[in-house]
């Protein structure tokens, strides 16, 4: 959790210094969840192709969503707890690589579980549909 507790800490923390967004804490939970996200879709992807068991992305990426969201939700937007994170990592060395490190962490993840989407396709039960869009842009 500390990890995901750091990610949240810098991404809010380039929200409120580049002031883009006006509520830096939903944007940052946001991007907190989907990193989650496509990290639990891949292994749930492994696991059904080990199983040879077929699913419909749609029906589990939503509520999957909404699942972790919620939980970031409590755990992460509490002005206590962004309170705490400030004073945690206030005085943290390499802030700019660690920075760096978050944001490899999230492009990793959409990127591993699309490669993942597009090797393992025989598990997806309308893959088609879904992935078109993928496949047409990259590979042709």
């Amino acid at each position: 959790m500390k990890f995901f507790e750091y990610c949240f800490y810098r991404i809010h923390s380039w929200y409120v210094h580049k002031k883009v967004a006006s509520t830096p804490r939903i944007y940052s939970t946001n991007w907190v969840s989907f990193g989650q996200i496509f990290n639990i879709l891949m292994f749930i992807q492994i696991f059904c192709f080990i199983i040879d068991v077929k699913f419909e992305i749609l029906y589990i990426m939503l509520p999957l969503y909404i699942i972790i969201y919620g939980m970031n939700y409590f755990v992460l937007l509490t002005e206590k707890k962004y309170e705490k994170l400030v004073e945690k990592y206030k005085e943290e060395s390499y802030k700019k690589l660690k920075g760096w490190g978050v944001f490899l962490y999230l492009i990793s993840s959409l990127v591993v579980w699309l490669v993942c989407a597009i090797l393992l396709k025989n598990v997806y039960t309308n893959y088609d549909n879904f992935f078109n869009l993928f496949n047409r842009y990259l590979f042709n």
